[in-house]
């Protein structure tokens, strides 16, 4: 049995007669959809694992971005008789979004967000993230009902379909009972919008029987006092065990009673293409604290109060999030966990608190009721705070648990979660039962946190499913398990994660035979083809929780820290085009262990020539990935280390030679660029791009694109008359004391490479405007010697030449430190890139141009003028510098209206990629016109390769900010 078990946890291929299935669907749908469409071996497992603990390989992967798509994938489908499944952000975790069959993720066509009057309600998409929801009811002090802790990356396709409710979210606020509407499509390819009277009415006459059925089940249930009582009791905790049964007791119209059975269906009876939510009220006025208890039964009978017998609250405590002492002690050395150490003993729990009111006097008299509370019940330090800073840092650290345990778990093994819920008034009981349950089976690394005032506990912990006896250990685990939640305390055994594979086996101990018949004919009425998601939520097989889990094999210090929770992914410019970095290191994963086993060299032969375009020609090193990660992995690193093991030595020689004459390549691109300027004056800018496309095809991508948004830079600015200067004057010390503050402006090499398009604002070159602002600021300039070819190394580190980009870097850095006497004198850049890693080397600081013009420069300036709205552009540099606030200071300083392109994370440019691979550019500002206001003429960027590349698809040009500065302050 031993051996069985562990078989079924390698992942493997799907067998030929999937793989020849997923072939024929693939060819059924070409001309049908727009979205790319996979079968091959590298890609199909890029998609193959969610945030769960299983794996499967599709057979096809599909994107699918409209209402008819999606009747072709249904069509295609039940052809070649393949299951389908439908994936959104693939945060599910408990193995609801993998298949073997038809994966349909979900593309950009499933964005639409419309906000209400009054935002009394919103509309959206099933692609849209949770956190772009509610930035736009925000203004508004709004928000949708249901606040996952994944919020950042989980999509509303997910939300609806296993009712996710969250941290503050309890029953009463979860998309079952906050949807005014869904727009569903059945398997059948019938479209049901439930708030258009003339959709439910053409639904009531063509599906007039499933209507009857479901009415039938309805009056079955209620005539069944006992099962109607028993799933009244089972909805006033959170429960996402089998189907949404509270469905058949809440509503006598079949059609009603049809949409919340859909709400909670984990994508097995229909697709959800649109919803509308009644908005909640998000107060502005908010204290938070987290407050230690002496130990578990004191913490747990103060929650017990807070949760005012269960009824949800939007002003008092609002939120109660119960963290055991061993999870504390995995984030201790966190900065905002600083203030609670003294008062931590090893077995103090804390509990994270949110208070919160419509006005500051409410908030006060609340916040005297909690401490109260607290105080009644043995808190030993009571702290709540108005702080906002501060409570974002608490509850990122408790939104992070998953990962940050997660990435403390031994390497190789996987990550395993689950969440249960019990009725509050035996919430103290349960938490010291779930501790006993986790050590008496060897789960050390446990650890207990949750959402306390709606009863329901998360605990997570590791194992490594390639050791012998891991699988069975892990199913007789789930067995008591389900024993203990579902048998001995009458709870739930998934309280908001939905059933999945991971709890299908347990759901007819949880709820009964009879109750458990319901949910088969339930299902039997919707899909009766067993088209969607099958063995998902319902199974026969009693092993299936223990099967197809994910084997997390060794493959390097960076990726051996991924638990693949997928959370990186929103920040990633090639996400949905080739890769994304928890994709990556999936790959890496698998090709680290097709390389140890070899068990498949053709397969390991695929991976490694395809990853090269898929995993590191389209990755943009940006690392934006690491700020979204709450263990901070940079999976730009990993690539840019790969790029380093993959060059040969004819690629070495060329990057040494490039190192050892920088200043005549930077010459050669220079006047390359100007080049190209200048035959755009005679032979039209769409023919020359033609010419260039087809050089670039002959070459394999060899030759540089032409870009009509790339323009020839001004080369370095002009040295100032100054007797300052000992360089110039040959004295070892200044002939003459102007008085005036001395800095050293180094104009990066892409300041001076590439230039600005042209405006009706006759703006200056940045390096030229630079000089005009810092002079203009009382500065005496000193710009390094010999500029042309001075590079702080990142382009040769970005392409996998480290050895280059130290002895380039350094070279540079001696420069600096002698132009600002040891570092004497302040050193200012132009662009995020070079600073960010000028930063990054031993020596002198330098500061970025948004840094230094906002604290240093625009005190000292008057606005002179103003442009009516302007676009503004955080390039990754600039966000890992942490330079928004700094950059959009300035923005507000030059322009009435500004407005952040918050569609783009990073622009794909990087560095050379737009020119080099200008798809992962246009990828990545694929939706950037939809945040540029009407009327808008300029943008800014703190990268001239960034503002190049955001010209073109933007629409309107981009510029520096200090040129627009040097402008606003004439």
């Amino acid at each position: 049995m031993q051996q069985a078990v562990l078989s079924s946890v390698q992942p493997r291929a799907p067998q030929p007669d999937r793989l020849a299935a997923g072939e024929r669907v693939a060819v059924r749908l070409r001309g049908q959809i727009k979205g790319n469409v996979y079968t091959d071996p590298l890609m199909t497992y890029a998609w193959s694992g969610d945030a769960s603990s299983y794996r499967l390989i599709p057979a096809v992967v599909v994107f699918v971005n409209s209402e008819d798509e999606v009747r072709a994938v249904f069509q295609a489908a039940r052809a070649e008789g393949l299951p389908v499944t439908f994936r959104a952000a693939g945060t599910s975790l408990s193995g609801q979004a993998v298949t073997d069959g038809v994966l349909a993720v979900l593309g950009d066509g499933w964005r639409k967000l419309a906000v209400h009057p009054d935002a009394a309600q919103i509309t959206l998409g099933p692609a849209v993230i949770v956190a772009e929801a509610n930035r736009a009811l925000k203004p508004f002090d709004k928000k949708i009902g249901p606040d996952p802790a994944s919020q950042a990356t989980c999509k509303i396709g997910g939300v609806v379909n296993n009712n996710s409710s969250g941290m503050c979210c309890g029953v009463a606020q979860n998309t079952y009972h906050t949807m005014a509407r869904l727009r569903i499509m059945l398997t059948d390819g019938t479209m049901l919008d439930s708030g258009d009277p003339a959709s439910r009415d053409a639904f009531r006459l063509s599906h007039a029987a499933m209507l009857e059925q479901l009415h039938q089940l309805h009056h079955e249930v209620m005539a069944d006092a006992e099962l109607a009582a028993l799933i009244r009791k089972k909805y006033r905790i959170k429960n996402t065990v089998g189907y949404s049964l509270n469905a058949l007791v809440d509503y006598h119209d079949p059609l009603d009673i049809l949409v919340h059975l859909i709400v909670g269906s984990e994508g097995t009876l229909g697709f959800v293409s649109e919803v509308t939510y009644n908005t909640v009220p998000e107060h502005p006025f908010k204290a938070t604290g987290l407050i230690p208890f002496p130990d578990p039964q004191s913490a747990g009978r103060a929650i017990i109060e807070m949760a005012n017998g269960g009824v949800q609250v939007t002003t008092g405590i609002t939120a109660a999030e119960y963290i055991e002492r061993r999870a504390l002690a995995t984030v201790e050395h966190l900065a905002p966990m600083a203030p609670l150490l003294p008062w931590l003993t090893e077995n103090s729990p804390a509990v994270l608190i949110d208070v919160t009111a419509p006005d500051a006097d409410t908030l006060a008299a609340e916040i005297a009721k909690a401490e109260a509370l607290l105080a009644r019940h043995g808190a030993t330090h009571i702290d709540l705070s108005t702080d906002e800073h501060r409570s974002h840092a608490l509850w990122d650290i408790r939104k992070g648990f998953f990962t940050s345990g997660g990435a403390a778990r031994p390497k190789g093994t996987s990550m395993l979660t689950e969440d249960v819920a019990a009725p509050i008034e035996r919430l103290a009981e349960f938490v010291l039962d779930m501790r006993k349950l986790l050590d008496d089976h060897g789960y050390d690394d446990a650890i207990i946190f949750g959402h306390a005032l709606a009863g329901n506990l998360h605990f997570q912990m590791s194992d490594n499913f390639s050791q012998p006896g891991a699988a069975e250990k892990f199913d007789v685990f789930n067995q008591e398990l389900s024993e203990l939640v579902s048998v001995r305390y009458g709870g739930s055994l998934k309280a908001e994660h939905g059933t999945g594979r991971a709890i299908a086996p347990f759901v007819e101990a949880e709820w009964g035979g009879k109750a458990y018949a319901f949910m088969h004919r339930i299902k039997a009425i919707f899909d009766p083809e067993g088209l969607l998601n099958p063995g998902v939520l319902l199974n026969d097989d009693k092993k299936i929780h223990v099967k197809n889990l994910k084997v997390m094999p060794l493959a390097d210090e960076v990726v051996d820290l991924c638990i693949e929770c997928g959370f990186c992914e929103p920040a990633c410019p090639s996400h949905h085009m080739t890769l994304t970095p928890r994709q990556r290191i999936a790959v890496t994963r698998e090709r680290a262990r097709l390389r140890e086993t070899g068990e498949d060299p053709a397969r390991l032969a695929r991976f490694e020539a395809d990853f090269q375009y898929a995993g590191m020609d389209t990755c943009a090193a940006c690392n934006l990935c690491s700020l979204r990660c709450p263990v901070g992995i940079e999976t730009g690193t990993l690539i840019m280390s790969e790029r380093a093991k993959r060059r040969g030595d004819a690629a070495r020689s060329v990057a040494r030679f490039a190192a050892d004459h920088r200043g005549a390549v930077e010459t050669m691109m220079r006047g390359g660029v100007a080049i190209a300027d200048a035959a755009r004056t005679i032979v039209p800018a769409p023919a020359l791009e033609a010419l260039t496309d087809t050089a670039r095809r002959l070459t394999g991508k060899r030759v540089p694109r032409v870009s009509r948004a790339l323009h020839h830079g001004p080369g370095a600015p002009r040295p100032r008359d100054t007797r300052q200067d000992p360089r110039k004057t040959g004295f070892p010390v200044p002939i003459a004391q102007s008085g005036r503050p001395q800095i050293v402006y180094f104009p990066a090499c892409p300041s001076r490479m590439f230039g600005a398009p042209k405006t009706e604002h006759n703006l200056l070159a940045t390096p030229e405007a630079m000089m005009v602002l810092l002079e203009r600021a009382g500065y005496e300039v000193i710009v390094p010697e010999h500029l042309n070819g001075q590079c702080c190394g990142q382009p040769f580190q970005s392409k996998g030449f480290p050895e280059q980009a130290a002895m380039v870097g350094d070279a540079l850095m001696a420069q600096l430190s002698a132009d600002s006497d040891a570092g004497r004198l302040p050193i200012v850049t132009d662009a995020s890139t070079c600073a960010k890693h000028l930063n990054g080397l031993s020596g002198s600081a330098v500061a970025d141009s948004p840094q230094f013009l906002v604290e240093q420069v625009l005190p000292r300036l008057t606005v002179t003028q103003t442009l009516p709205s302007l676009a503004v552009h955080h390039n990754c540099s600039a966000q890992r510098l942490a330079e928004q606030p700094m950059t959009e200071a300035i923005a507000r300083a030059c322009a009435d209206e500004v407005a952040v392109l918050s569609s783009i994370t990073c622009c794909g440019y990087a560095g050379d990629k737009g020119l080099f691979v200008p798809e992962l550019n246009a990828h990545a500002t694929r939706r950037m016109a939809q945040d540029i206001p009407e009327g808008c003429a300029l943008g800014v960027s703190t990268v001239s390769t960034c503002a190049s590349g955001l010209t073109e698809h933007g629409g309107i040009p981009f510029v520096s900010l200090a040129s627009l500065l040097e402008w606003a302050t004439r």
